[in-house]
């Protein structure tokens, strides 16, 4: 089981998994609309079955997949956020 927390286009797990479709079960979110429906086309497009949540989200506001325990996790965090209301998780219990 994989999951992208800032997935973006889904571009980096087709290419560390290069167009192998087997045995994955693929848990991602992304916060911008445009960007979550051209990685649904990417994925829908190379046959890979993913649950991207019924909609775009932030992920470390609203975790579409909260409960979800993964095998691996792959992430490159949108650093090139600066306000990505990171003072709104001070208490978060997660």
């Amino acid at each position: 089981m994989n999951i992208d927390p800032c997935w973006g286009s889904g571009g980096m797990f087709v290419q560390n998994h290069q167009g192998k479709v087997e045995n994955h079960s693929i848990y991602d979110q992304e916060m911008n609309s445009t960007t979550w429906k051209l990685c649904k086309m990417n994925l829908a497009i190379r046959g890979f079955d993913a649950n991207l949540g019924p909609y775009h989200d932030d992920t470390f506001h609203h975790d579409l997949h909260k409960k979800l325990q993964a095998d691996y996790i792959l992430a490159n965090p949108p650093f090139n956020i600066s306000d990505w209301g990171g003072n709104q998780l001070i208490d978060d219990g997660g």
